[in-house]
């Protein structure tokens, strides 16, 4: 079911330029990235203090790419996902 936000957003993507659209795509992919984490960390029952202490990742910095404010490297994640239980692979997306 398509809602009036998501035709507004389709309206504005529709009048962005590739520059802008190449932006946004950037953005959806670390709020993305932010957001697996946030779902890990809570499945593995943990605050954002207790994986900072277990991975040696400021809490702070934690907090940001859940938010999806900054971009992390591979590394980071793969620090952060030490903890947790979980690698970086590649996993084939579903067509």
């Amino acid at each position: 079911m398509t809602t009036k936000f998501d035709d507004f957003v389709r309206e504005v993507e529709d009048a962005s330029t590739d520059e802008e659209r190449h932006e946004l795509d950037a953005a959806r992919a670390r709020f993305k990235i932010g957001a697996r984490l946030l779902q890990q960390r809570q499945a593995a029952g943990l605050s954002q203090q207790q994986l900072a202490v277990a991975s040696g990742i400021a809490q702070a910095d934690i907090s940001r790419i859940e938010r999806g404010q900054i971009n992390p490297t591979a590394a980071t994640l793969e620090t952060l996902g030490g903890p947790l239980g979980v690698t970086l692979d590649y996993i084939p997306l579903a067509l």
